[in-house]
């Protein structure tokens, strides 16, 4: 039986640290509170699997105890956060990534987090509704003015720079 939960833990640790990871980067805006949270979540996880309780989506478990866990950090934070780009673009290797990531931080993080949920991660609303404790439509509604918000931040011309037509409409 404890191989079995080693294993079923390792596996878990191979397939989703990435989500995991970046879950927590995104939530909480620092490297070092993102790292206390990761451990927080796979120690959660072991300990369930411990208790030989059944798993039936790891992934979406882990999603919705990585964003559970971060809320609780960020509910006992009682110091200002201060967001330093350069360490929270650092997992992603794309230039693309690090401007999508550096992009989002423009978008309060409820909605950036929300995004992230149903775009990279693939979730529904309905099941990001459950991940978030939020009705379906509250989830909805707030997807929209997070992409709006996107449109606006990423068509916003730069020093007198005007966009072009073919960009505005794309989006």
């Amino acid at each position: 039986m404890e191989k079995d939960i080693n294993a079923v833990f390792e596996e878990a640790i191979d397939e989703h640290s990435d989500m995991v990871t970046r879950i927590c980067i995104l939530m909480l805006g620092n490297m070092i509170d993102a790292q206390d949270a990761y451990l927080a979540v796979f120690e959660k996880l072991f300990i369930t699997l411990k208790k030989g309780r059944e798993i039936e989506d790891t992934a979406k478990w882990l999603a919705k105890v990585a964003y559970n866990e971060c809320k609780s950090v960020l509910r006992f934070t009682l110091r200002h956060r201060e967001v330093n780009l350069p360490d929270v673009t650092e997992p992603f290797k794309k230039q693309e990534e690090i401007e999508l990531t550096e992009l989002l931080f423009t978008l309060p993080e409820k909605q950036r987090n929300l995004l992230y949920l149903y775009y990279n991660l693939g979730y529904s609303t309905k099941e990001i509704a459950g991940i978030t404790g939020q009705r379906e439509s509250t989830v909805r509604s707030s997807l929209k003015r997070a992409r709006d918000k996107l449109r606006e931040q990423y068509l916003k011309p730069e020093k007198g720079e005007i966009p072009d037509e073919k960009q505005a409409e794309a989006y």
